[in-house]
């Protein structure tokens, strides 16, 4: 007997097949453009780094940015041993930074301090600062230079999650202390006037030129700078890491965490090729480790994904109501209790509280609710024809998969035990644009052929 064939007929297109992918396209630019504008780029003059071969007494440049991390704070370590291997002729750390996340304080301030390669902290551009471990870092350096209108210190809090700082750093201060390094934040004109800095610069080019025939002491050795003409080799975080590292900013865990999580409702509505269900996992497993470094409660978390939870329902009553407003006060509640302990620099802003309820109240309310209708309001021509038809499980149904009938791809739920992938099934009914199904056994079987009759044998 010659297997069954299936007719390659084609069903009539409803909205939702053209509605569902212009939704989903028009959520992922919108979140790719909030990350866009969250996740901070480097300098123009730093994307096209020269080229410097080892032993060639570059200048290496590497940018620390932003709460320094176990991410950052393991690359500016690799930075150090590349400049040391390579005989460079000095490392410039370009710092700007409110404090420490996670990060041993003690390991790099003695690295800095024991480094066999001149390094020089730069505090820069203009209104940057170095506060809690940044000023740490600052203080250990064997040059410390600031940008005009920059701010030197707080050195307390050395870490932002809110904990007390004890042990090597508490005592690492209190040496600092004997030599007048103040425990408030100094501006570069008063930093200057007490001696705590080597000289102002507010450009790359000017610390060079000021950097140059400067002695300085290196691990216990005096060493005279030599560095006019010498090639720029730049440092930077990889794109994983730069990921990783913009994921500890509390507004982009929260942005990260509303996309995973829309991502994976519309795929489980609109199953397809999988690119709305992979954009949410990644999304998702940034966001967690985000919010791991963070001094996240973890309570509060739960609160916001059960309150985004709480908006499904209401998809299908097709309004506004009590789960929705729910969902709403709690979103904003574990939002405002997300990091209570922490830091003020680590505040979650309130324009991201503001926009993750407006963004979740457009997904749900505006973009599946209409992605949905569509979806039912008009079913593809002959589908009440199917029933009775004999297709493939195209995954595990178990109980819910897909499977293929009269050529085309449907969502799909047995009415029994689970049906393997592979399986041929008979549709029993049909209810919406979903298909009840049953395993066909070979005496049942008939396949489906354009003119309805059984195949040849």
């Amino acid at each position: 007997m010659i297997p069954p064939t299936f007719p390659r007929t084609r069903r009539r297109a409803s909205p939702a097949d053209s509605l569902a992918p212009r939704l989903l396209a028009a959520a992922l630019a919108v979140g790719a453009l909030l990350l866009t504008l969250l996740i901070p780029s480097s300098p123009a003059w730093s994307s096209t780094p020269s080229q410097a071969s080892a032993g060639s007494g570059a200048v290496d440049y590497f940018e620390l940015s932003g709460v320094i991390d176990p991410v950052s704070a393991n690359t500016l370590l690799r930075s150090i041993g590349t400049a040391e291997a390579s005989g460079s002729s000095v490392l410039i750390i370009r710092l700007d930074t409110p404090g420490g996340l996670r990060v041993p304080v003690t390991g790099l301030v003695d690295r800095i301090r024991h480094a066999t390669v001149p390094i020089v902290v730069w505090i820069a551009p203009q209104g940057a600062r170095a506060a809690g471990a940044g000023a740490f870092v600052a203080y250990a350096a064997p040059v410390l230079v600031m940008g005009p209108g920059t701010t030197l210190g707080p050195p307390i809090p050395v870490n932002l999650d809110g904990k007390p700082d004890t042990g090597a750093a508490g005592a690492y201060l209190r040496a600092m202390r004997t030599n007048n390094v103040p425990l408030d934040a100094v501006s570069d004109s008063t930093a200057a006037t007490q001696g705590l800095v080597s000289f102002r610069a507010g450009s790359l080019i000017t610390l060079i030129q000021n950097l140059n025939g400067r002695t300085v002491t290196v691990n216990g050795q005096p060493v005279t700078l030599s560095v006019l003409g010498a090639p720029l080799r730049f440092h930077k975080l990889g794109f994983l890491d730069r990921l990783l590292h913009a994921a500890t900013r509390p507004a982009v865990a929260c942005m990260l965490l509303l996309i995973g999580v829309f991502g994976l409702v519309f795929e489980f509505y609109f199953p397809g090729i999988g690119a709305a269900g992979l954009m949410g996992g990644g999304a998702l497993v940034l966001s967690l480790y985000g919010f791991s470094v963070l001094p996240t409660s973890w309570a509060a978390l739960a609160l916001v994904v059960v309150s985004l939870i709480l908006f499904v329902p209401d998809l299908h009553n097709g309004g506004l109501g009590l789960p929705t407003a729910a969902g709403t006060v709690g979103f904003v509640v574990g939002s405002i209790l997300l990091f209570p302990h922490a830091s003020p620099a680590l505040a979650l802003p309130w324009w991201t509280i503001v926009a993750g309820v407006l963004g979740t109240l457009l997904f749900f309310i505006s973009i599946m609710t209409a992605a949905l209708r569509a979806r039912v309001a008009r079913p593809p021509a002959g589908i009440d024809g199917l029933v009775g038809s004999v297709g493939i499980a195209r995954t595990d149904l178990v109980p819910d998969g897909e499977v293929t009938a009269a050529g085309s791809l449907w969502r799909a739920r047995t009415l029994g035990a689970a049906i393997p992938e592979g399986t041929r099934v008979r549709v029993r009914s049909v209810v919406g644009l979903l298909l009840l199904v049953e395993g066909a056994g070979d005496s049942q079987t008939t396949a489906e052929t354009p003119s309805g009759e059984a195949p040849e044998a």
